[in-house]
């Protein structure tokens, strides 16, 4: 026994229009993962404070080797993608760097 829903034009286009914004976030989460990827690699280094060490986190661009700090590279992302939430950019950039980004989905595996 199958049930059928029906509704009016109204809450299709309302639907449609969610479902249509949710692809395209995902897309956009997409090409700017894959912008990280292609030019960036997450490294780690080390900061001396007083007469101690704490790790700090450092990214590597692959074209010339440079270490950047994540602040940087978020300013710069903000430049390029002029048109993008900043908590986007944010959240794009700590899951890329933490490994912890799922492409199908445009989210990040939080533990």
């Amino acid at each position: 026994m199958s049930k059928k829903l029906i509704i009016t034009e109204h809450q299709f286009t309302v639907i449609n229009n969610h479902i249509n914004e949710t692809v395209a976030n995902v897309r956009l989460r997409n090409q700017i993962y894959d912008f990280l990827s292609a030019d960036y690699e997450p490294s780690g280094g080390v900061e001396k404070l007083a007469n101690e060490f704490y790790p700090t986190a450092l990214i590597k661009k692959k074209i010339d080797g440079e270490v950047i700090t994540p602040a940087a590279l978020f300013k710069y992302m903000k430049h390029k993608f002029k048109n993008v939430d900043t908590s986007i950019l944010k959240d794009c950039l700590e899951g890329w760097y933490k490994g912890d980004y799922n492409k199908e989905t445009g989210m990040r595996k939080r533990k």
